[in-house]
């Protein structure tokens, strides 16, 4: 890639690092929180739920966003948005504020991450699949960071309010790297609004993903693989308790996972740009995830954790970038290509938010995690059937 494509792929990095703290930075504090504001737990629970279920609810308004601001205005605005969503934390001293900050900060991250993924089909052509790595690394790191430093940051800075506030940092980074995209570039909106390619010619629509059947096939995929993802690390470290874990050994073992899973969102990637066809590495994705969660429904020794472990950091780690990278094989401008990554994360994250719900209480049911796990077993069978649908690649050459 030439500078100037570096440029933009750092800026999506550097936004890519502000999607998930809003959501992550919460989990390690549920019950300072829970004590300070006198919250029962599903009031609290809530904190999290909300921009997942925004996530889903919102995401489809991402065609109309971009069409009206123009795509990089719009996410300028959204990384603005969950700027001011995080900042409203440090005076979060009422319940229903910090509810409101969840609230906003699902909104912008429903509506950016499709933005995102039109911008790199609009810039990146046949290097989108690189550059998809680094914005789901980014989102990996951003996750990993703000979960592991969040209680250090309580302790340092003496309240919890503060720890989830500072994370305000990582959006004006975004705004920052954002900034020159903007400036170097102003004529990509109103391209982009018209449907103008970067040659300033009228770009073909592609059809809407709502009447195509590979766009269902992409949201369910999509849904299967975060509902499998969020109840992972939801249920990984407690399995790893009940298998005889102490807790802080469970916590390494949801670490490594998350480790070794951001690798993979960026080495899967990379290796797969080489090739024109993604098949293979849907399918051994989906496959490893199948084996890793029959590991953890297994009754089988302590140290088969880490085995769980590779195979599911491996596995999940592979299938985000992918999943993101074929609605812009299916389009052939960036607009399209946020129209089908809407629907598929919109429809894909409200089918998630109900696997982790349905997975405890089947624990809660029959007093371990082996029911739990062996439905998403079953989950992930249909994941890897998904992915056979999903073999052919579209012939279209990119604009």
């Amino acid at each position: 890639m030439g500078k100037a494509l570096w440029l933009l792929a750092i800026a999506v990095f550097v936004v890519s690092l502000d999607l998930r703290p809003p959501i992550t930075s919460i989990g390690p504090l549920v019950l300072t929180i829970q004590r300070s504001l006198h919250m029962n737990a599903a009031e609290v629970s809530l904190l999290t739920s909300i921009p997942v279920f925004c996530m889903g609810v919102f995401a489809p308004l991402t065609g109309g966003v971009g069409a009206r601001m123009g795509m990089n205005r719009a996410v300028f605005a959204c990384v603005g948005l969950v700027g001011l969503a995080t900042l409203v934390r440090f005076f979060a001293h009422a319940s229903w504020l910090l509810l409101a900050s969840a609230f906003a900060a699902g909104v912008g991250i429903a509506i950016c991450g499709p933005l995102l993924s039109g911008f790199i089909k609009h810039h990146f052509g046949r290097r989108a699949p690189a550059v998809i790595g680094l914005y789901s690394v980014g989102i990996g790191l951003g996750a990993l960071a703000s979960a592991a430093l969040s209680i250090p940051l309580a302790r340092g800075l003496g309240s919890w309010q503060a720890s989830l506030g500072m994370w305000t940092v990582l959006a004006v980074f975004g705004l920052i790297g954002w900034w020159p995209v903007l400036r170097a570039a102003p004529g990509d909106d109103e391209r982009e609004a018209s449907g103008l390619n970067a040659g300033g010619q009228l770009e073909s629509a592609s059809p809407s993903p709502w009447r195509t059947g590979r766009a269902w096939l992409l949201l369910a995929a999509f849904g299967l693989q975060s509902g499998i993802y969020y109840s992972t690390t939801t249920w990984l470290a407690p399995r790893a308790e009940e298998a005889g874990y102490s807790a802080s050994g469970a916590g390494v073992v949801l670490t490594v996972f998350a480790l070794i899973q951001m690798f993979a969102s960026l080495l899967v990637p990379m290796a797969m740009s080489r090739t024109r066809n993604r098949a293979p590495w849907l399918v051994a994705s989906a496959s490893l995830t199948l084996v890793g969660l029959v590991v953890c429904a297994l009754p089988l020794p302590a140290w088969s954790s880490w085995l769980a472990d590779a195979l599911l950091g491996v596995g999940l780690g592979g299938l985000f970038p992918i999943l993101l990278i074929l609605p812009l094989d299916e389009t052939k401008s960036g607009d399209d290509a946020s129209r089908w990554t809407a629907m598929m994360q919109g429809g894909g994250y409200i089918i998630s938010g109900f696997v982790p719900i349905l997975a405890g209480a089947i624990k809660d049911a029959t007093g371990n995690f082996a029911g739990s796990f062996w439905l998403l077993v079953a989950l992930a069978a249909g994941l890897v059937l998904c992915s056979l649908f999903l073999h052919k690649r579209p012939s279209h050459k990119e604009v």
